[in-house]
């Protein structure tokens, strides 16, 4: 996975997974996690205190542990 760009409101992203751009937009969560959301491309990615994990969202299944900026 590549961060590609940050919005300045930080309220989307775009990311590079498989080698295909996705845009995610930020969505609440009740957690308080950074929560990133890209449903056509069926991508959840979130964030929490020292790491961030890549989620499909259409087979439920981890993508990417362990992710580090």
């Amino acid at each position: 996975m590549v961060l590609r760009r940050i919005a300045p409101d930080g309220q989307s992203l775009v990311i590079n997974w498989l080698g295909k751009d996705a845009t995610l937009q930020a969505v609440q969560a009740r957690t308080g996690a950074l929560r990133f959301e890209s449903p056509p491309a069926g991508l959840v990615w979130l964030v929490i205190v020292g790491k961030s994990m890549l989620l499909d969202s259409r087979q439920g299944r981890t993508l990417a542990n362990e992710c580090r900026l």
